[in-house]
């Protein structure tokens, strides 16, 4: 069986980052690094790696955008909400997203401890708005953030 090593996302060494979490950027863009001590000249490393917050955020879109059977080596990995987007917009279904969201991340995202999910249906725009309070366990648990986005038929997006 081949086997696929990034460097870049390798475990770092604890004593000396000021990071806990990385994960590969989702836009696949080039990270220069200084490499050649002897010239000082900039060099493709790798791709680029986010941290920490930007890590986690990026692995909870992955899981929000991805129909469990999709991802071959991990088949149930996933959330299945595309189930909930073509049916009438309302407080019960909005609620039944909640509920999905809230097991997939406790069974897909361990970095993460769920503190809070609001799903509020809007059925003007015939799309749930998903806020969704989480702390990142290893780093400082009084250290939640919020992450807010948005379910239509067309997918989930973050609004930043």
């Amino acid at each position: 069986m081949a086997t696929i090593k990034v460097e870049s996302v390798a475990q770092p060494d604890k004593s000396t980052s000021d990071f806990t979490y990385t994960d590969l950027k989702l836009d696949l863009e080039f990270d220069f690094t200084r490499n050649n001590e002897f010239l000082k000249r900039k060099e493709v490393k790798d791709l680029k790696i986010d941290y920490d917050y930007s890590a986690i955020r990026n692995s909870i879109f992955n899981l929000f955008n991805t129909i469990p059977g999709q991802k071959i080596l991990n088949p149930y990995f996933g959330l299945n909400l595309q189930q909930y987007l073509f049916l009438p917009v309302s407080e019960t279904i909005g609620y039944s997203i909640g509920q999905e969201i809230l097991k997939g991340i406790n069974t897909f995202e361990p970095r993460v401890r769920v503190q809070a999910v609001e799903v509020s249906s809007d059925e003007i725009n015939q799309q749930y708005i998903v806020s969704l309070t989480v702390a990142m366990i290893t780093i400082d648990t009084s250290n939640s953030f919020k992450l807010v986005g948005t379910l239509s038929n067309t997918g989930f997006y973050f609004i930043d």
